[in-house]
């Protein structure tokens, strides 16, 4: 079938055996009320050759980066019993071969995944165990499988036929938490579960979200890890309407008890995360003249005053802030210096010591902007005697200042 992706969908209609089970029947005809993946119909599969052939083709235009989608459950590519079985089995071996042989293309960099049904994960737990190690030995680090709850309130549960319930989701995340907490080579865990949530589903009531607090507490009193919580609300027609102080203070209650905290835990200051693409000055959201103006890419606005934003390439990548201009379309190095509820802040690492800006110095923790004036100033007057420093503790001993823990990892001196 075309289309990126593992799987292709048939359309429903002649599709979709009228005798089939009725657990079935719910899963791919009737489906969750508000998704329209199951109207399309059973999944067919591409076979493992096609979706490498595909790889290699991008790869032979230019293409680095890939996530293969187009699937909302990676662990039901090719399983068995879809025709058949409410929970279909997972089978190891052709998600294998596709995420290994991806891998013997050393042209490719970052590799991610889509979803992940964890209904599915928690129902046979030792094939997605298996799957599980061969998606953290094969994709790249700060891959995400987001896991679809969409509620914890067994109403809702029952009235919108989701396919998912707290149970088997405390499963599934133990699992990825089990294989994919360890750090990988860009300084993220290597594969973490993400979850989302959405308002405004039939049955919903106050409740409804201190059953969602509640179970994302528990979750945290496990020391269990989210990588992202997606809070949505739903659209379209037979919902009900989203009681909107409830909503807004179930976010904020999310984002500052659950989200902060563990990007503290997961990322701790003085982590350092490699290869972040810097991508917008001033804001998070590009402008257009970002990308039409060279002078944003110009090397001569390093380190002047601004806050430049960007990511690390991936599926679900981490917003990071500097305190100071970067030029857009350039990477780099970065050590973690503050939290917000869905970002972090940094400052980059190897800057030169008697080249750095004073806007450079003061992100970093320790120095703040007295400090940084300090070192500016000894090293101009080091350079009016035609000295510069020979080390990044002459420097501070010049200054003056204390020599903060954290100076050994930003700063260096290539004089």
């Amino acid at each position: 079938p075309a289309g990126s992706g593992l799987v292709a969908f048939a359309a429903a209609t002649g599709v979709m055996p009228l005798d089939m089970p009725e657990s079935v029947l719910v899963r791919f005809k009737r489906g969750c009320k508000f998704c329209i993946e199951p109207k399309k119909g059973l999944p067919l599969w591409r076979s493992e050759e096609d979706v490498l052939g595909e790889l290699t083709a991008a790869m032979d235009a230019g293409v680095r980066h890939v996530r293969i989608g187009g699937a909302t459950d990676i662990y039901t590519y090719r399983a068995e019993g879809v025709e058949d079985l409410e929970y279909p089995i997972p089978d190891p071996e052709p998600i294998a071969k596709v995420l290994h042989g991806a891998r013997e293309d050393e042209r490719l960099g970052i590799l991610h995944v889509d979803n992940a049904n964890p209904s599915i994960v928690a129902e046979s737990i030792e094939p997605s165990t298996e799957i599980t190690k061969t998606l953290v030995e094969t994709l790249s680090d700060g891959a995400v499988l987001s896991f679809g709850l969409e509620s914890a309130d067994p109403t809702v549960h029952e009235q919108n036929w989701l396919n998912c319930n707290p149970k088997q989701l405390r499963i599934a995340i133990r699992l990825v938490n089990e294989y994919g907490r360890q750090r990988g080579e860009r300084g993220l865990p290597r594969l973490l579960p993400g979850l989302n949530f959405i308002a405004g589903l039939n049955g919903e009531t106050e409740a409804t979200y201190r059953m969602n607090l509640e179970l994302l507490a528990s979750l945290r009193n496990e020391g269990l890890w989210l990588r992202r919580i997606n809070i949505r609300q739903v659209e379209g027609r037979g919902f009900q309407e989203i009681p909107e102080q409830t909503f807004r203070e179930f976010k904020r209650e999310v984002r500052e008890s659950i989200d902060r905290p563990l990007l503290k835990e997961m990322l701790p200051i003085g982590t350092i995360l490699r290869d972040v693409w810097w991508e917008a000055h001033n804001d998070r959201i590009r402008r257009p003249e970002q990308v039409l103006d060279p002078s944003y890419r110009e090397a001569s606005i390093h380190g002047a005053p601004g806050i430049t934003f960007g990511r690390q390439i991936g599926a679900y990548p981490i917003l990071v802030g500097v305190p100071y201009k970067i030029p857009l379309e350039t990477g780099s190095d970065i050590l973690v210096t503050g939290h917000g509820m869905r970002s972090i802040t940094g400052v980059e690492v190897g800057l030169d010591v008697n080249s750095a800006t004073q806007q450079q110095f003061m992100a970093i923790p320790g120095i703040g902007g007295k400090g940084a004036w300090r070192l500016v100033s000894a090293r101009a007057r080091a350079a009016s005697r035609g000295v510069t420093f020979d080390s990044v503790e002459s420097a501070f001993a010049a200054a003056r200042l204390n020599f903060p823990a954290t100076a050994d990892s930003v700063l260096s001196c290539d004089a």
